[in-house]
């Protein structure tokens, strides 16, 4: 299975040029059987999340023109998700000619919250349906997309998606202004892009109606005929058309993306290892639950193996698997060593501090 499968078609066209190749999927992040929902019986010290939530405790700024993909889209499986977004125009909250919603009070909300993340149900995405299924899949924005909870290849994953979002998030900045400037409709939106100032109308007060005309000019009462019209202007975009609007940022990020591509598609494995800070946060069976690169994602490692993690000091790999298995009598697998690696337990020498935590 590919990622390309599973992202906005807008957005797998578009990796996939910045790429050169396919994208592995993240198999391990099961949206539909959630893999961070609670399982019969809690394990002391794991996270889960809610299950009204699951990770979408968390309601995305839509730029303008994924705003008018959904909105153009008259397929029936987005029709909740379609209908959602013209009630939130109808309302004129938190509506502007760059973004739609939800609005300057749930990212205060949501950034002043400790552990909110997957586990507030108050903050329920308005997009899901009422069985839990995202209402805008086929066009959610970046920031969707590219979160997973889990990785196939751990810590390399979960920084190929990182600066996959990074990208977007960029791109979508820049194209959402440039859709602005091709459409008219004057600098005041510019200003309202980056405010990040709750009004009373997101709490049910009344809209402003002399800032709402002078941020949508011409187009106040076609605000949806607008973000149609953004779709349509990004839709037949290349990827070497949207880095020549987007400008140097994005051409940067593209860069480091595909030096992170290459590292998610190699199996090498560093001549020299040294162990990096973990934690142990339980027990799991006969081993250890240990979090490494992410809570969400914990390897669980038997305790002899654990206890062997010492011998990656700075030899040699070969040497510190002839030294485990010789003094511990434990034999650790090459595409274990890889796993570990990948998890972000063991790094190449010289990348970072190291904190042996068992001897």
């Amino acid at each position: 299975m590919i990622a390309e499968e599973t992202l906005p078609p807008l957005y797998a066209a578009w990796l996939r040029s910045v790429t050169g190749g396919l994208i592995p999927a993240e198999t391990k992040a099961t949206c539909d059987h959630c893999a961070m929902l609670a399982p019969p019986e809690k394990s002391s010290g794991a996270i889960y999340f809610d299950p009204a939530t699951k990770c979408c405790a968390f309601q995305p700024h839509l730029p303008n023109f994924v705003a008018g993909q959904i909105l153009g889209d008259a397929d029936p499986a987005i029709a909740k998700g379609r209908e959602t977004l013209e009630q939130r125009i109808s309302r004129r909250a938190a509506i502007t000619p760059g973004w739609a919603g939800p609005g300057a009070v749930f990212s205060l909300i949501y950034r002043n919250t400790p552990n909110v993340f997957g586990r507030a149900p108050e903050l329920r995405c308005d997009f899901l349906s009422s069985n839990g299924e995202c209402g805008v899949w086929r066009h959610r924005p970046g920031v969707c997309a590219t979160w997973h909870c889990k990785h196939v290849r751990g810590e390399v994953g979960a920084r190929f998606w990182k600066l996959a979002d990074r990208l977007l998030r960029q791109v979508e900045h820049e194209l959402s202004l440039w859709c602005l400037a091709e459409l008219k409709t004057g600098t005041a939106a510019v200003d309202e892009m980056d405010s990040g100032v709750p009004h009373v109308s997101e709490l049910g007060g009344e809209i402003d109606l002399v800032k709402y005309r002078e941020l949508w000019g011409d187009w106040e009462g076609r605000e949806i005929d607008f973000y149609r019209a953004c779709a349509q202007l990004v839709n037949p975009l290349t990827w070497e058309r949207v880095e020549q609007v987007c400008g140097p940022r994005v051409r940067i990020l593209a860069g480091l993306l595909r030096d992170a591509y290459l590292h998610l598609t190699s199996e090498a494995i560093p001549e020299r290892l040294q162990l990096c800070e973990f934690r142990i946060s339980g027990v799991e069976g006969d081993g250890f639950r240990v979090v490494a690169y992410s809570p969400y994602d914990p390897l669980i490692m038997p305790e002899p193996l654990a206890r062997a993690l010492h011998y990656f000091d700075g030899r040699s790999t070969e040497e510190a698997l002839e030294a485990i298995f010789k003094e511990q009598g434990v034999q650790v697998d090459l595409s274990l060593v890889r796993r570990m690696v990948d998890f972000g337990l063991l790094q190449a020498c010289g990348e970072k501090n190291v904190l042996p935590v068992l001897s």
